[in-house]
């Protein structure tokens, strides 16, 4: 058996080894979460919830031990994994579990047509069945955390395979999980690289939900289509911070410095391209520079998790450079390789680099100016991202407007980022962001079935349609002044009922059904 091992990206040090899944074992695994959804499904929704608030108080219980899990194998600080991954897990099935039983419930539909209300139309939200979530490395816990939370209260089961540079943290949901007295089987998770994503995706699951790079999300759509299997896909971002004349410059500089270089920049909404107003640019440059200066390397700012991701940075920096770009902080590695030191650049050339236009995934903010409004919405727009976007000012009102032309997922007026962590809001983007939505009552309905019953209001009402054979020419006349119904307005309309009200009598009367 081969293993995976689990190192401090600080360090290097191991941490643990975790035996890699066979992909030989996976029918098996399926076929075994697909007995426990079964089962699993036939309980009320107010019965998973009720499991639900179980998990988050054992979850609460083991909050401090999971974070120093999250702070050595992924690297961020210990109060960003209690802020920014467990919080807002502990959010979440808080919410979730308390608009479940409302919104799955069966619902009427009213029907609008007055002729067809001898029926009735009712929706219905039923389980997907076994759904996989493939998860990213840089929040290791949430992410997934939040997924499977959804998955398996709206009634599915759950095949989990988190990143390979994150196995512990997976490995301590599993735990919650299985600590909880959840069905065998119900959630699973898989440990593996990339090839076993792919071989998960040939069992066939009944829906994937994805969040990582353009790149693997592309590659899991293309094998996915094969076999019609829907996806959710939460991908990069190269997102824009507007400040516009009239901001604040140490809120708008404070803002900057933390949605930029949280979580050491490995953020899919960290800001990565600043628009700033041309009067205030000196100024707000000379104010972001000097807090970067005082963040702590030891409380602050967290390590690159992943090795290979150095590579995009020092290939972002060497394009800037050859560009001319401006650098007025970082700008390189530290001195051990562990991190990319927080790093602001412009130039007259910024807006034709690597640095500015491509996700680098890292604590970089690489920043440009604009005269007016217009040019502020079109720089933010000229990406083939979509997912976050911020506007500071202190006319809230005009934030807003703004908001309203920038071709984002989110936009987030006088504040960054945090949008992510909260369940109430509807979390994804647009272009080369992904599509589907997370999080809110259109996330939840994303993990499940919508089905449309429709049936006669009154059992013992029972007569043939209107519209069955055979065709004739009554039938056609009183279909024809239906359509009249709908002109004009309503004088019009009191004008050919009567024409409507004789045909629908001469069918009635003389057009025998089949």
């Amino acid at each position: 058996m081969s293993t995976l091992l689990s190192r401090n990206p600080k360090t290097g040090a191991i941490i643990r080894e975790i035996e890699k899944t066979e992909v030989v074992n996976l029918p098996q695994m399926y076929e075994r979460a697909k007995r426990a959804q079964t089962l699993w499904s036939k309980l009320a929704v107010k019965e998973r919830a009720k499991k639900m608030r179980h998990l988050r108080e054992v979850l609460i219980r083991k909050v401090d031990a999971i974070a120093q899990v999250i702070h050595e194998e992924n690297g961020k600080p210990t109060f960003e994994a209690l802020a920014c991954e467990l919080l807002p897990a502990i959010e979440l099935i808080t919410f979730f579990t308390g608009i479940a039983h409302h919104k799955l419930k069966e619902k009427e539909l009213w029907m609008r047509n007055p002729f067809m209300r001898y029926r009735q139309s009712k929706i219905s939200y039923e389980p997907l069945g076994t759904v996989a979530v493939i998860a990213p490395w840089n929040y290791p816990f949430f992410l997934a955390f939040g997924d499977i939370v959804v998955a398996v209260l709206t009634g599915n089961a759950v095949i989990f395979k988190p990143s390979e540079y994150t196995s512990s943290v997976a490995n301590e949901i599993q735990k919650l999980f299985d600590e909880s007295g959840f069905p065998v089987d119900l959630v699973q998770t898989l440990y593996g690289e990339g090839d076993l994503g792919a071989a998960i995706i040939d069992q066939k699951p009944a829906k994937i939900f994805f969040t990582g790079s353009v790149r693997t999300g592309k590659a899991i759509m293309k094998q996915a289509s094969q076999y019609l299997i829907p996806v959710t896909l939460e991908l990069g971002g190269k997102d824009a911070m507007i400040v516009l004349p009239d901001a604040d410059l140490d809120y708008a500089s404070s803002a900057a410095l933390w949605g930029g270089y949280t979580n050491s920049g490995q953020v899919c909404a960290s800001i990565e391209r600043l628009i700033v107003h041309e009067s205030i640019a000196e100024k707000f440059k000379d104010l972001l520079k000097e807090k970067v200066a005082h963040l702590s390397t030891d409380t602050d700012l967290g390590v690159c998790t992943m090795e290979k991701q150095k590579d995009v940075y020092e290939e972002h920096l060497r394009d800037a450079r050859e560009k001319g770009a401006d650098f007025y902080c970082g700008g390189n590695m530290s001195q051990d390789r562990t991190r990319m030191l927080p790093t602001l650049v412009s130039g007259a050339n910024i807006e034709e680099t690597k640095i500015y236009n491509e996700e680098t995934f890292g604590p970089v903010i690489a920043m440009t100016t604009f005269k007016s409004v217009q040019e502020a919405i079109q720089k933010a727009n000229a990406s083939p991202y979509g997912l976050l976007a911020s506007v500071i000012t202190s006319n809230v009102a005009l934030g807003a407007e703004i908001a309203k032309e920038i071709q984002v997922g989110s936009v987030l007026v006088n504040e960054v980022v945090f949008t992510a962590g909260m369940p109430e809001t509807p979390w994804g983007g647009m272009k080369d962001s992904g599509f589907g939505r997370k999080h809110s009552e259109m996330g939840l309905y994303e993990f499940v079935h919508v089905k449309h019953i429709n049936k006669p209001r009154f059992g013992f009402v029972t007569f043939k349609s209107w519209w069955w054979y055979p065709y004739t020419e009554y039938q056609g006349a009183f279909f024809r002044s239906w359509i009249e119904l709908y002109r004009g307005g309503v004088l019009e309309k009191l004008s050919n009922l009567p024409h409507f009200l004789w045909c629908l009598i001469k069918f009635l009367k003389n057009e025998p059904r089949l």
